[in-house]
């Protein structure tokens, strides 16, 4: 898979993430976990998403980054 391509993909999972948060928070209110879980996902993605745009960086960082 390519870069643009992972970046993309990055993208698509940091909107879906950040849609369920909205949801879930509107539905449970923002100190619920499930809001708690989707906000860390969330950070994760963005995460991934910093480490594919620079060049040069840790392949360690980059592998402890799950979804």
């Amino acid at each position: 898979m390519n870069k643009v391509l992972k970046q993309e993909a990055c993208l698509e999972k940091i909107e879906e993430l950040r849609n369920k948060m909205v949801n879930a928070a509107g539905q449970y209110g923002m100190s619920h976990p499930i809001v708690l879980h989707y906000s860390q996902e969330l950070d994760r993605a963005h995460n991934k998403m910093i480490l594919l745009e620079v060049p040069n960086r840790s392949t360690n960082w980059q592998r402890s980054f799950s979804y």
